[in-house]
């Protein structure tokens, strides 16, 4: 009798687990990704699935879960979405319909695109919308972390500060067919600065030499979409935004491309079709180290902040993963923000270096 009256006391103890457990199940947090099955899309996947709270779907155009962003008929399908993360690539597909598809649905999406002309017409279009859905801005490692360092520097030194960031890698080690494609738009698109709180617009020309953590190297003012958002996520009166190439010789040679070519389309597509050759076949399993400096400066005080990683694809996928669980945890106010509105470096970085179980970024 005793020993019956244990087993249904095991019996009921082992439903009532298991009825939890459906329980924690349901309730985690269901993550879509759309582009999930891209270059940059499944390695954010795979970070994603190592946390534990993180339930993850792929979608694309071709499924499992079918998403265009072009079509916006197919967006029903995220209905379930705690959080959307676009990682399709924004320079060739608009994610402007999804944008304010998930604003007038009551969605989260994550948006992480680098394209500065698509971050600029995001934040025309949405910057005083009051939702009910969010859209957050600045999604990865840059654009992302480098938006969340630029933050902590910027804050530090005060409102109305000058603000310089910049960033060193590889523009075609490690990368997918989306990078080549911004890259290849960025030639012929206009660099932009901030001076006296005034947006100034030049062309593609060669930077400062900048330390990198020890290391001098050449940059270019060429296009990022970090000079889109930092001026009004931080409240700097003057913006600079700098790309050091790796190898350096690269400034010289995007430099001397001609204007002229540049706003020719087929000049374009043959910069594509070489800069894809040579991430494909001589540079595809070649990952690629990146640093990142920011620097405020106010009343003669100056402040710096660093960031690096020994794989930057790798480190934005993890990037990505942190920024997404934190968005779904703690939902950003309605409407269009940008990431370090949402999320801190440092408590970001513990928690990508803690879950990977490495340290995948590295603050200085």
């Amino acid at each position: 009798m005793a020993l019956r009256a244990a087993l249904i006391v095991e019996h009921e103890w082992s439903v009532l687990r298991l009825d939890d457990y459906s329980v924690a199940l349901e309730a985690r947090m269901k993550v879509v990704v759309i582009g999930g099955s891209g270059f940059l899309g499944a390695k954010t996947v795979e970070a994603l699935r190592r946390f534990p709270d993180v339930q993850v779907e792929v979608a694309s155009r071709r499924g499992p879960l079918v998403v265009d962003v072009g079509v916006p008929e197919t967006f029903s399908a995220l209905a379930a979405a705690d959080v959307v993360v676009d990682l399709s690539d924004g320079t060739r597909s608009r994610p402007d319909a999804l944008a304010a598809w998930c604003l007038e649905s009551g969605k989260t999406l994550l948006e992480g695109t680098s394209d500065a002309e698509t971050i600029r017409r995001l934040v025309d279009a949405h910057r005083t919308a009051k939702g009910p859905g969010r859209v957050v801005l600045g999604a990865g490692i840059f654009t992302g972390v480098s938006n969340l360092m630029a933050r902590d520097v910027a804050e530090a030194a005060g409102a109305g500060c000058s603000l310089t960031w910049a960033v060193a890698s590889s523009p075609f080690s490690g990368a997918g067919k989306g990078t080549i494609a911004l890259m290849v738009d960025g030639t012929k698109r206009p660099t932009v600065k901030t001076v006296d709180g005034k947006r100034v617009e030049h062309g593609l020309s060669r930077g400062p030499t900048i330390d990198f953590s020890g290391t001098l190297r050449p940059t270019l003012r060429a296009s990022l979409a970090e000079a889109e958002m930092l001026p009004v996520s931080t409240g700097a009166t003057n913006v600079e935004t700098f790309f050091a190439p790796k190898p350096g010789f690269l400034v010289t040679a995007f430099t001397m491309l001609p204007a002229a070519l540049l706003a020719k389309s087929w000049f374009r597509t043959l910069l594509e079709v070489y800069f894809t050759l040579l991430r494909r076949f001589l540079l595809r399993s070649v990952s690629s180290s990146v640093q990142m400096v920011a620097r405020a400066e106010k009343s003669e005080k100056v402040f710096t902040r660093t960031v690096s990683c020994s794989d930057g694809m790798e480190a934005g996928a993890w990037a990505l993963a942190a920024m997404a669980e934190a968005v779904g945890r703690k939902p950003p106010a309605v409407g269009l923000s940008f990431i370090d509105d949402v999320v801190r470096l440092e408590p970001l970085t513990k928690r990508v270096n803690e879950v990977a179980a490495r340290a995948v970024l590295v603050l200085g």
